[in-house]
């Protein structure tokens, strides 16, 4: 399977294919690059027993497209219309939980924009949307743990989100109590 590839975009009609001296292959692509270094997402789908391959001009674009799929109810399609869109625009729908803005993708119905929203804005991250200093498991450990206590899910994960420390096993214990205490 290919992850990276160095050569020119063809379009031969609603096909898009990267080709270089030596050889070619069909990929779906969007962006404004015509030649240069292409990083490929390459996705097996099991239905028709194929590999699709998804070309992105960053690696920035593949992470975050990567990080999509992971979210539950968007597919690759979807995930591959929500990376083309302006990053400034999308950060802004996840900070004002815009859901007409993840309705106006198609495919996207209401009750599929608010899973995905409310899913994207913890899975991909509201301030930086690239990284999330906290690691995942113990992010998950603390917010479940507090949950057990009564504490609002959403609003765990809002304070956490704020904390500027790093999160290790062993300053978990002070790590929640700073998040009982700025609830």
């Amino acid at each position: 399977m290919f992850h990276l590839f160095t050569g020119k975009r063809i379009s031969y009609g609603p096909k898009t294919y990267l080709q270089n001296a030596y050889f070619g292959i069909q990929a779906n692509y969007m962006w404004i690059q015509s030649e240069g270094t292409f990083f490929l997402y390459p996705y097996l789908d099991d239905n028709k027993k194929t590999i699709i391959y998804y070309a992105f001009d960053t690696a920035d674009q593949q992470a975050l497209f990567e990080s999509l799929l992971k979210v539950s109810g968007i597919g690759p399609k979807t995930a591959f219309q929500i990376v083309q869109l302006p990053r400034e625009n999308l950060q802004t729908a996840l900070k004002t939980v815009d859901v007409k803005f993840f309705q106006s993708i198609p495919g996207i119905w209401p009750k599929s924009a608010k899973k995905i929203l409310l899913e994207l804005k913890w899975t991909v991250g509201v301030e930086d949307f690239e990284k999330i200093t906290v690691d995942e498991k113990l992010f998950k450990d603390i917010v479940k743990s507090l949950k057990n206590f009564g504490y609002d899910t959403y609003k765990v994960k809002e304070v956490l989100q704020k904390y500027d420390g790093k999160i290790t096993k062993e300053n978990m214990p002070e790590v929640i109590k700073w998040i009982i205490k700025n609830i």
